[in-house]
């Protein structure tokens, strides 16, 4: 019976990995948004031997990028990496979650709840959960960090520990340097949370953290140096992100907006953190257990993360779920310890509840195809460009080389071919602080290389009149193609402009 007992948190965690897989796999053949081409479009060109930020221009830290290139070294350029990292990013933080949730004593149960909640909410469309964008990897290295803060014994850290967490927040920074206001919140509430005797050691520990980060930095940071590239490093991720998280400053009482969160998101949200409220204030008033300070602090770090940069992408709050399953799941097991015997049973109801509502919510998304699920998160946009790439790669010779001035990657990520300029989107030569250095780097680009065909996206050219690269473009291409958002243009004088291929529909 012993046995039976410890395999059945096993099996259920299998089970979970298993469900996982199923529902990413629904939306495999989705229409990819612009952020996940990106990144796999960079990371393509790095492992062809191109260097990141000097040739190759992003924003981001270059972890995304190395992610995307580990996965396309394992499966391969295309949909199959994607998954890959979809699955792997998931079932990582199903497992952070499990582990926190059943940390300092409470049990499986408080586990499996967690693990569960995870399983039925991670992929949720309303939040565009269900693709690999940046917040997939946080989630697993920032909810292992604070498991390992959750399960330290005796409410002590320790420092081979610690140097643990500190590694885990220093590669999470590497996605996004933001997230550093959840190590420091974190690392905060465990200071008040040691007893008085052993605060000197913890903040050692806290010191150690701190000092795993730095020291990670301080080697990115030489890297770039070492190899004469840390100029273009700290324009692209410190320079243009200033400007790009430059807002007004938003009202007090605007803080408690939930901004580009749909009523399905919200609903879901609001589900489990029933479950999360109930157990924190039962913690805090009946325990005062240090785990329930360290998630509170995991909470509030999480809701600042989500409002500091002024932008609202579901995506972004994705970084709400790990701390809202796990004192879901602390919640249920501290009611089940709390109540009278005779009512224990109502612990379990109430989280049964929970789940039957989720599943309620959940399950109907799945009846829609993956392309609808591209709809539903980002109207036409996705699914005109996909079938327009395809379109494009079936008439274009493979030797015949693209361009497209706009924003939408997935151009070169479908069609398997490599763009003619390491700025591989529009935005950062339309405004910001590196507009006009990109846009005469971009320009020089396109001179040398002169592609066959331009896909213009009709809203960029709108924008931009008089940009020199939309100039350049009416000067030496003709229109060949039209459809609702794009104009595809062929250049002046070519075969193609001479020899048209078929507009096949």
């Amino acid at each position: 019976m012993g046995k039976l007992k410890d395999f059945l948190p096993v099996a259920a965690l299998i089970g979970f990995c298993a469900l996982i897989f199923a529902m990413r796999l629904h939306t495999y053949d989705e229409p990819l948004e612009r952020d996940l081409t990106t990144y796999a479009v960079i990371a393509h060109e790095m492992l062809n031997g191109k260097h990141l930020y000097s040739e190759l221009w992003d924003h981001k830290p270059p972890a995304i990028h190395v992610t995307y290139a580990t996965a396309e070294l394992i499966a391969g350029y295309g949909r199959n990496s994607i998954f890959l990292m979809n699955v792997v990013a998931a079932m990582a933080t199903l497992i952070a979650c499990y582990f926190a949730g059943g940390s300092d004593g409470r049990g499986p149960l408080g586990g499996l709840i967690a693990a569960g909640l995870w399983t039925l909410v991670s992929g949720d469309l309303a939040i565009q959960g269900n693709q690999p964008n940046t917040e997939v990897f946080l989630n697993a290295f920032l909810t292992s960090a604070f498991a390992i803060f959750a399960c330290s014994k005796n409410s002590q850290l320790g420092f081979a520990r610690a140097f643990l967490v500190g590694a885990l927040f220093a590669v999470a920074s590497f996605y996004k340097q933001i997230v550093v206001v959840q190590a420091g919140l974190i690392s905060v509430a465990y200071i008040f949370c040691v007893t008085r005797d052993y605060r000197k050691k913890a903040l050692a520990e806290i010191g150690i953290i701190a000092a795993t980060g730095a020291a990670a930095w301080a080697a990115l940071f030489g890297y770039f140096f070492a190899v004469g590239r840390s100029d273009a490093f700290i324009e692209a991720v410190f320079t243009y992100n200033r400007w790009y998280s430059a807002r007004p400053p938003r009202e007090v009482n605007e803080l408690w907006n939930w901004p580009g969160l749909s009523p399905d998101a919200l609903a879901v949200a609001f589900t489990i953190a029933a479950l999360a409220f109930v157990g924190l204030v039962i913690g805090l008033w009946k325990e005062v257990r240090r785990g329930w300070a360290l998630l509170l602090a995991f909470a509030i770090a999480s809701y600042i993360t989500v409002q500091l940069p002024g932008w609202f992408f579901p995506h972004y709050y994705q970084l709400w779920l790990p701390p809202l399953v796990i004192a879901a799941g602390w919640g249920i097991e501290l009611l089940r310890r709390v109540l009278p015997a005779r009512f224990s049973w109502s612990a379990y109801a109430l989280a049964s509840v929970c789940c039957v509502v989720l599943i309620v919510m959940e399950v109907p998304c799945y009846f829609i195809p993956a392309k609808g699920w591209s709809l539903q998160k980002y109207g036409k946009i996705f699914l005109e460009a996909d079938r327009l790439a395809m379109r494009i790669d079936h008439m274009l010779p493979r030797d015949r080389s693209l361009f497209e001035w706009g924003n939408e990657t997935g151009f070169y990520f479908t069609t398997r071919r490599d763009p003619p300029s390491g700025l591989i989107f529009a935005y950062p030569a339309q405004a910001g602080p590196l507009a006009q250095q990109l846009s005469s780097r971009l320009l020089d680009e396109l001179k040398s290389k002169q592609p066959d065909v331009v896909i213009a996206a009709q809203l960029t050219m709108a924008m931009t009149p008089r940009h020199p690269v939309a100039i350049w473009i009416r000067e030496n291409y003709r229109p060949f193609l039209e459809t609702q958002s794009f104009l595809v243009m062929v250049r002046k004088g070519s075969e193609l402009d001479r020899n048209p291929p078929i507009a096949a529909n």
